[in-house]
């Protein structure tokens, strides 16, 4: 692992201020006569970016999550209401293809995401889309990453881990949350100016790793999800570093 150093900080204009589902939730509820909660929303947008491809497969967009955890699949097709989730035995994948849903997730991820890879596959999505006579427009700007709202929550979910070590020697326990992700480097620099801490490490074929250890920094970061909470069983994980923390602080 290679430590990267100090990133520039970023102009607020180069950023969206927020995520915003106004548009989707219109489009859904009038093919669905209901609208799904900004809440998890933020939480899917942020999972798809670590675990999701927006991609085209025999001339046509496809979307795509794979997970080990099948159960969080059948939980995002159930409330989507579209797509259908598929098992390959030692993982599961959701998969979304016929074009009235796609331009649904269009809709929902156009303006909300945050990696600049993802937003890509978005430009990729559109010119194949805008030959059927749609006008759809991507929004390149990425949305800022901020503790405000529940897309980190997601992408923990998909790219996250939170650690627990217990030296054999001398019996001591050290806490690290941990994210990985290709193409990340851009969000890591936002995640650490955002915390004002953590390491970020150049690992092969442009993946990047995150990681906190400091553990008053570690306490702002459970605050965080105990607000907008994970909804894997990387809740069990995360239990057990509250848990310990908790200790620690007595």
């Amino acid at each position: 692992l290679r430590m990267m150093g100090t990133a520039a900080e970023a102009k607020n204009d180069d950023f969206i201020s927020d995520l915003s589902f106004i548009k989707f939730n219109k489009l859904y509820s009038k093919k669905f006569n209901t609208t799904l909660d900004p809440n998890w929303l933020g939480w899917f947008v942020g999972f798809s970016e670590g675990d999701g491809y927006l991609g085209i497969n025999e001339n046509r967009p496809v979307f795509v999550l794979t997970e080990k955890e099948s159960k969080i699949l059948h939980e995002i097709r159930d409330i989507l209401q579209f797509g259908y989730v598929k098992d390959f035995g030692k993982f599961s994948r959701f998969i979304v293809r016929d074009q009235a849903n796609i331009i649904l997730l269009f809709y929902l991820f156009n303006g909300n995401l945050h990696i600049k890879h993802k937003i890509n596959q978005l430009i990729r999505w559109s010119s194949l889309l805008n030959k059927n006579n749609n006008l759809l427009n991507v929004i390149t700007k990425p949305v800022k990453l901020s503790f405000n709202n529940s897309w980190l929550s997601g992408f923990v979910d998909a790219e996250g881990c939170f650690n627990v070590y217990v030296s054999k020697t001398n019996k001591s326990i050290s806490l690290r949350f941990i994210v990985d992700q290709q193409y990340g480097l851009s969000l890591f620099n936002d995640l650490r100016d955002l915390l004002d801490s953590g390491s970020i490490y150049a690992r092969k074929n442009e993946n990047y790793r995150f990681a906190i250890t400091n553990l008053n920094k570690l306490r702002l970061v459970i605050e965080y999800f105990n607000v907008y909470m994970l909804r894997t069983k990387k809740t069990i994980s995360i239990w057990k570093m509250t848990s310990i923390l908790q200790l620690c602080f007595k």
